[in-house]
């Protein structure tokens, strides 16, 4: 009832979007039409979403994924679901839900709330899911399979990091995602890798090699310093970038919705990102209190952030001591300092250099019992305690399909920057046993993928 009377009164516009923190939920029950339900694959991963915007094009500030839902399924989103780092539960909502064969495969069916936009505090949040009317909100308006027109895209890959190994220069997520979009190796697309290893000083060098290869687009990945050296090698080239950092402050792009010359593609608010690792350390181990944050300052995208961790920090009464390194020579130091000053974990930053070490910097960390977290469920592989940012295999379909639309003429300048839809929690079970850690029953419901 309680909820009703917010809801008339938000209408009548007597008070603003918001409810008690003991109401601050939307619920409700989704169900299948009859066609649906001996049609499913045998595992479905049912996802719901709830948007401020109406517009598919528009970021979720949730993202809930349920491996292996059965229906009728009862649901409930709250703040802790929040997927979409900097937002609020607060607002009206549209909620949505689809389902999909595995994290990666085409949308099989999808279902919209017939009232929407809905207030926080609402229960009857129903959904019916039907059949795949419209595209998936994972791909955000791809176009169509490219036709075989004989010409060949030449796709330059700069990046910050390593290779990827396992006998091929283009890791395999990527190339998936072109085959999806309808390309095909050595026919309709080809392309020149360059890796710096982590070597910020080689980049210069590669992003030249490329634009003296001409190829028709440069993907820039890795981190901030692989798109600088993109965009100082050339005005002309169009530029596709996966940034850790925000662009508009460091000045790549003019804004995120015009970036302006020739430079647009994903970028992931590293602040924000941050900010929200440090509160799912705090979540995953109540006790904690002072936090070692450990930082390249040779990476451009790293600076702006100690600012504005510190006032996140502050929100969640966490103290930071923050950590230079510019080799791994410096971890052992790094860890030593955060051990003197008697810290209860270490955020690390995503850094190209820090991920080539990263089972260097996890070991010492184990052997100080220091609980740590990062970006990329590469880091948790590596016996990190937690990871939590975008997913990989989202990343690779979005910026190949930033490369697609280019190489249908699109111009860059006048494609909207996006930034990521969802995120992955990953934890490290080995790690966690070793360091003597139970996860609250809170953070275990919110997990994604946990390494045995």
């Amino acid at each position: 009832m309680a909820a009703l009377v917010v809801a008339l009164q938000m209408l009548a516009g007597a008070v603003p979007f918001r409810v008690d923190a003991k109401e601050a939920s939307i619920s409700g029950t989704i169900t299948l039409t009859p066609e649906l339900r001996d049609k499913l694959p045998k595992e479905p991963l049912l996802i719901v979403l709830a948007s401020k915007s109406a517009d598919p094009k528009k970021a979720p500030i949730i993202v809930k994924r349920i491996p292996g839902a059965s229906f009728p399924y009862e649901y409930a989103l709250t703040e802790e679901d929040i997927t979409l780092v900097g937002s609020r539960f607060e607002g009206p909502l549209h909620v949505t839900a689809h389902i999909e064969t595995s994290e990666t495969s085409p949308l099989v069916a999808q279902g919209v709330h017939a009232r929407n936009p809905v207030a926080i505090g609402a229960t009857r949040v129903d959904i019916v899911i039907q059949g795949p009317d419209q595209p998936s909100p994972t791909r955000r308006g791809a176009p169509s399979p490219r036709p075989q027109d004989g010409k060949r895209v030449r796709i330059g890959l700069l990046w910050s990091g390593s290779a990827p190994g396992a006998g091929s220069a283009v890791p395999e997520e990527l190339r998936q995602a072109f085959r999806e979009l309808g390309y095909v190796d050595n026919q309709n697309i080809a392309f020149e890798a360059r890796y710096s290893e982590g070597s910020y000083e080689r980049l210069p060098a590669l992003a030249a090699s490329l634009v003296d290869a001409k190829v028709d687009v440069i993907l820039a990945a890795g981190d901030s310093a692989a798109v600088r050296e993109a965009r100082n090698a050339t005005g002309k080239t169009p530029i596709v970038m996966m940034a850790l950092a925000d662009t508009v402050r460091l000045g790549f792009v003019a804004s995120l919705a015009r970036p302006g010359a020739n430079l647009t593609g994903l970028s992931f608010p590293l602040a924000a990102l941050a900010g929200k690792q440090l509160e799912m350390l705090k979540k995953a181990i109540p006790s904690t209190r002072r936090v070692g944050v450990l930082w390249n300052p040779s990476n451009p995208g790293h600076a702006p952030v100690l600012e504005r961790l510190t006032t996140a920090a502050r929100t969640l009464g966490v103290e930071l001591h923050f950590l230079e390194a510019r080799s791994p020579d410096d971890f052992k130091g790094a860890v030593f300092s955060l051990k003197q000053w008697k810290g209860d974990g270490l955020l690390v930053l995503w850094d190209p250099m820090l991920y080539a070490h990263a089972g260097r910097l996890t070991l010492l960390a184990l052997k100080s019992r220091m609980p740590t977290i990062s970006t990329y469920k590469e880091f948790a592989e590596a016996a990190g305690f937690m990871s939590y940012g975008p997913r990989p295999a989202d990343t690779f379909r979005d910026a190949a399909s930033y490369v697609d639309k280019i190489a249908r003429g699109a111009n860059p300048a006048d494609l909207p920057v996006e930034q990521p839809i969802r995120f992955e929690l990953v934890v490290n079970l080995g790690t966690a046993k070793a360091l003597g850690l139970t996860l609250p029953e809170s953070v275990q419901v919110r997990v994604d993928r946990a390494l045995q």
